[in-house]
């Protein structure tokens, strides 16, 4: 009999490493395992480091990916097989996306779809043979961040090692120092896409504060494509990335001109104690860590 397949969504954070590893350690033996990253182009370079740092070390095979988009209507993105040498730094499968399907934002939320889910599938369906039923996949999220477990992970065949496991945030931290090397990003708000819509304004007024080149890509694609895909009701109505209507250029204004205390990796629990939460700064955060 063949053995039980399980996928692995590797997002290049030190969660999803940890998530990775546990799972190889316990189940190489009894599983196929095909582990997968999504590159996005918008990745920090120290993450796609960290990624091919993790495979090196552990010697885990991971595939590259990256969304090769077929502009024509109807017709579905496939796999791209790079490497850490060739994979995107500029953001091309991005925006080949946006160019497609028009700018995500709170109320299109495509991106994770469309330059992750989507290719991950066609990877492993083009490329190795699975279909769908065949296998689950792991994805890394922690037992602190159960409220991000999809309310449909028996349907998507979604499994949660950590959030099984009881791992928290000082757990996969533990882990990491353990290793010969580590995610060196400047905080947390640089992880996965850096300048990413779903991070709080806070992180976001933050980055902006520190370099504001982060937000040249957003900035670009809000230009170029703010009317692509519009629907007839919306087609004179621009898109734009951020919460409350925001555009790039919108964030780097308010870094430059709001008195704000900057993003700093703490606790979560002091994150959003009553003393430190802030509804219009620290609202959102979803992508803090990992985009899954």
């Amino acid at each position: 009999m063949s053995k039980p397949k399980l996928a692995i969504s590797f997002s290049g954070g030190r969660t999803s490493a940890v998530m990775t590893k546990l799972c190889v350690d316990k189940f190489s033996a009894t599983h196929e395992i095909a582990i997968t990253f999504a590159n996005t182009g918008c990745e920090h370079e120290n993450t796609l480091k960290f990624v091919n740092d993790c495979d090196k070390h552990f010697g885990w095979n991971v595939a590259w990916v990256e969304a090769d988009v077929n502009p024509e209507k109807g017709k579905g993105s496939r796999a791209r097989i790079v490497d850490y040498e060739t994979a995107s730094r500029d953001g091309e499968p991005f925006e080949a996306v946006i160019k497609k399907y028009g700018i995500p934002n709170a109320g299109i939320p495509q991106c994770n779809g469309r330059l992750k889910t989507e290719i991950m599938r066609a990877h492993l369906r083009d490329n190795i043979g699975w279909k769908k039923i065949d296998y689950w996949t792991a994805i890394g999220i922690r037992a602190d961040e159960i409220d991000r477990v999809s309310q449909k992970r028996i349907e998507e065949k979604f499994v949660y090692p950590l959030v099984d496991a009881g791992w928290t945030k000082e757990d996969v931290k533990a882990e990491c120092a353990s290793w010969p090397f580590d995610l060196d990003l400047k905080g947390e708000h640089y992880g996965n896409c850096v300048w990413c819509w779903k991070k709080s304004l806070r992180k976001l007024m933050t980055l902006a504060k520190e370099d504001e080149s982060i937000f040249d890509f957003p900035k670009r694609m809000e230009s170029n494509y703010a009317y692509t895909n519009q629907s007839e009701q919306n087609r004179n109505n621009k898109r734009v990335f951020f919460r409350q209507d925001r555009s790039a250029l919108d964030i780097v204004e308010l870094a430059r001109t709001m008195d704000f205390e900057p993003y700093k990796d703490i606790d979560q629990m002091q994150m959003f104690s009553e003393a430190n939460y802030d509804v219009f700064l620290d609202t959102g955060s979803a992508c803090g860590e990992s985009c899954e």
